[in-house]
């Protein structure tokens, strides 16, 4: 095991660990931050690059069996750690690891030799999801149903801050990431035009007159489900450009779900009920 025993908290090799309530390694930085041993292994599991792992000298025994040899181990004294990050931490594993490229999607990439998809293939778009609670819980019943693309439009949080990969319960390392050409709304479209042309249908969850209910949808090939911002859901050219929208009927005058919630609901509905 390659233990750095830390002396000083200046350290310079402690500096991706500093303050972390107040400062955040964001998706320009190339690094993010893993909290907790079960994220820490989930993260070790996932083939991604570990760069450190900062662990709670209390803690240290315990893990011998798991840590692995060929990345460093900052050891730093147990009432040096608060100081360090900013508050109180008793999870005793920390990690900093390195971002997977973000690319833009493009369907065709997916595709068979015959330009063709897996009929079982699902997909997720988000469109403005920010709240970093609603996104990792996204992530979390992705993984859970064996989605592993997710396409992620404009002003969506970032999928590898703190509280998004502790609330997805690590299961964020398990999924692929790609990005909307252009990086706004106007790439959406052509793009949808090109996943349709492939054989996918994209499905927009919406409230909107002319959506489906959930209940009478019935999938017959690979499918893209779009989700979108917690307050205003998918802008309309979004919806517009969709194969279908698709809604979830409520009782007792409720007229929305949380975005998280709902994408449980369609997600597991399209991948184990509606499938063919």
């Amino acid at each position: 095991m390659n233990i750095e025993t830390i002396a000083s908290l200046e350290d310079p090799r402690l500096e991706a660990y500093r303050s972390l309530r107040t400062t955040n390694l964001t998706r320009f930085s190339g690094r993010f931050i893993a909290e907790s041993r079960p994220l820490v292994q989930r993260l070790l599991a996932s083939g991604l690059e570990v760069e450190s792992i900062l662990v709670d000298q209390d803690d240290l025994d315990q893990a011998r069996d798991w840590l692995p040899d060929n990345v460093p181990i900052l050891v730093v004294p147990h009432e040096s750690i608060a100081e360090l990050i900013g508050f109180h931490f008793h999870r005793g594993f920390i990690a900093c690891g390195k971002r997977p490229p973000m690319i833009p999607w493009d369907p065709a990439l997916l595709a068979g030799p015959l330009g063709t998809m897996e009929a079982e293939w699902t997909g997720v778009m988000l469109v403005g999801v920010q709240d970093p609670e609603n996104m990792g819980s996204i992530f979390r019943s992705c993984a859970a149903l064996g989605i592993r693309h997710v396409v992620l439009g404009p002003n969506c949080v970032d999928p590898f801050a703190r509280r998004v990969l502790r609330v997805s319960m690590g299961n964020a390392f398990k999924l692929s990431f790609f990005s909307v050409p252009e990086s706004t709304l106007g790439g959406i479209p052509p793009m949808l035009r090109v996943a349709q042309g492939l054989g996918i249908e994209s499905l927009a969850a919406c409230l909107s007159a002319k959506s489906v209910e959930l209940k009478q949808y019935r999938r017959r090939g690979p499918v893209l489900v779009l989700f979108g911002n917690e307050a205003n859901g998918l802008p309309a050219e979004v919806i517009d450009a969709c194969s279908k929208g698709i809604r979830i009927e409520m009782a007792m005058g409720t007229d929305s779900l949380n975005v998280s919630v709902a994408a449980g609901i369609m997600l597991h509905y399209t991948c184990r009920i509606a499938a063919f």
